[in-house]
């Protein structure tokens, strides 16, 4: 609903598109039971240009044309990785399999979500890096902007590994975005932006964030330690990981740039380390699942095929149980990094 109230908004009343008020009105003439209740609008405002066909539709068809476009990017996205990564039957089977078990995936289509356009996004950020496509990684990269804390991931790993053709790229397109969200809403517009996105960030109780229902480090450190500490060990813990993430993702010198296991490694820590993302972000998934079948060969093991599955599964409990149960996701992830980390331990000591 969200989604649709931005087109709408953007439409009609772009001066007003992060006022929340009138779009609390939207939402009201389309499920008056919602009452003061307002499923807020925070993507950036060039994303709303995106969206005005929406707007040009009654909402319960806007929503049908939004689940289709989600299938054609679902299957698209699934498409790329069996093509690309050269997995074969087998592994083929079990990816699909593993993203019908995808609780994230079910919660995406019901809601309409954006998580599909993302998934997307980072496979052709992933896929064109690694295939020396460095003006395309650029250019995903940069449209990944539409959702600001899945963007700054991928900027980092160009980064580190010197990618300045990408990075120029990258720049240009979110330089051309700026130019739309100004043109579209005014410096007003954009002010008006960044206060409702640092609500958001803030997890504001009006808007209904709830940073303790996500699926990342954050909701974990918010689970287990009181409000005096738990910022500052999420903060702690992210910083880690995003060295992690430098540290697995310098290339620069490996003839076939960044391998499977690292962007496994990388994947893992990227949904953990941003700080808004609920279960329907974990379509996300899908990534490191595809390199996992594609990294255990080609005879799939069962047991690795039935661990995807059941993990793809653990936000469903989340969400029976919630808020008795912490987030299962960022353990399960923090295990298998941690796992990671011993074995590359033990395999430097016996090369040493």
């Amino acid at each position: 609903m969200s989604l649709y109230t931005g087109a709408k908004l953007f439409w009609t009343n772009r001066s007003a598109l992060y006022n929340l008020e009138q779009q609390r009105l939207i939402q009201e003439s389309i499920d008056p039971s919602r009452g003061d209740w307002v499923l807020p609008f925070f993507y950036p405002p060039f994303f709303a240009a995106f969206l005005v066909p929406l707007a040009w539709l009654r909402f319960s068809a806007a929503f049908i044309v939004m689940t289709v476009i989600n299938i054609v990017l679902l299957a698209t996205t699934i498409e790329l990785l069996v093509r690309r990564l050269q997995l074969n039957r087998q592994q083929t089977y079990w990816l699909v399999l593993t993203t019908l078990c995808n609780y994230g995936v079910h919660y995406g289509l019901l809601e309409g979500q954006t998580s599909f356009i993302a998934l997307l996004l980072l496979t052709l950020f992933m896929l064109t890096l690694r295939e020396s496509g460095f003006a395309s990684s650029g250019i995903w990269s940069g449209f990944l902007f539409f959702k600001p804390q899945l963007a700054g991931i991928p900027l980092l790993i160009l980064l580190s590994n010197k990618k300045w053709r990408a990075l120029e790229w990258a720049f240009l397109t979110l330089g051309l975005f700026a130019l739309i969200s100004l043109v579209g809403v005014g410096a007003d517009g954009i002010k008006d932006y960044l206060a409702l996105s640092a609500q958001a960030a803030a997890g504001d109780d009006y808007l209904r964030i709830e940073p303790e229902g996500m699926q990342n480090l954050r909701a974990l450190t918010y689970f287990f330690f009181p409000a005096p500490w738990r910022d500052a060990v999420w903060w702690a813990g992210t910083i880690v990981l995003v060295a992690l993430i430098v540290a697995r993702s310098r290339a620069s010198e490996k003839p076939n740039g960044i391998f499977f296991a690292e962007w496994i490694t990388i994947a893992a820590a990227l949904i953990l380390v941003s700080p808004h993302l609920h279960s329907h972000d974990l379509t996300l998934l899908i990534i490191p699942f595809a390199l996992v079948l594609k990294q255990v060969g080609e005879a799939v093991i069962p047991l690795v095929a039935l661990t995807l599955v059941i993990v793809g599964v653990l936000p469903l409990i989340n969400t029976i149980a919630y808020p008795h149960l912490p987030p299962l996701i960022p353990i399960a992830l923090l295990l298998f990094l941690g796992a990671g980390f011993r074995q590359n331990s033990a395999r430097s000591r016996l090369s040493g």
